[in-house]
This record gives C-alpha cells, structure tokens and sequence, in this order.
C-alpha cells in the first residue's frame, strides 16, 4: 500500500504535466509544499500571471520535463509513497 499526502498528489500532478496555483489547491499554505519539492533538487518553472478578478497575481508552477528532473521527481515521490526503487540502488 503506498503512502498519500499533499506532497505526493501534487507531485503526482506535476510528473502528470498539470500546471498547478497555490490558490487552487485545497491545502493550507500549500507553498510550504513546492519549497519542499525545491529543497529536493526538484525543478519547477514558476511564472507569475495576473489574476481575472483582482489586480494581484499568482505564481503558476509546473514540473522542469527534462528526463534528469522527472528521474529526481519520480524518485523523491517513491521514498514519499514507502515505494522500494531497485534502479535508484544501481548506479
């Protein structure tokens, strides 16, 4: 059975290609979440956009597709889920 949580869906997300706004997600201060995803040597593209209904704007985040950062994606959400990689012990 693999572990859930906010981190491992909107990571799942962004290895998906989906284009996620902290202001969409159902978390509390979700962008807690896409440091973390930094701290991990994983690359996100964030790009500020300004918002239909006000003035302000939000910052538009989406995974790096270069194969080395979904590699890194793909293996920092499988420590996430308690998932057994047996390619990140060869090298």
């Amino acid at each position: 059975m693999t572990k859930t949580s906010y981190l491992t869906d909107f990571l799942t997300r962004l290895l998906n290609g989906e284009t996620l706004v902290s202001g969409d997600l159902m978390a509390s201060n979700s962008n807690q979440y896409f440091a973390t995803m930094k701290n991990n040597d994983i690359e996100l593209i964030e790009v500020y956009k300004p918002n239909l209904t006000n003035k302000g704007r939000s910052k538009h985040r989406r995974l790096n597709m270069t194969p080395e950062n979904i590699k890194k994606a793909k293996e920092y959400l499988s420590r996430l889920q308690g998932i057994k990689n047996e390619d990140s012990t060869k090298d």
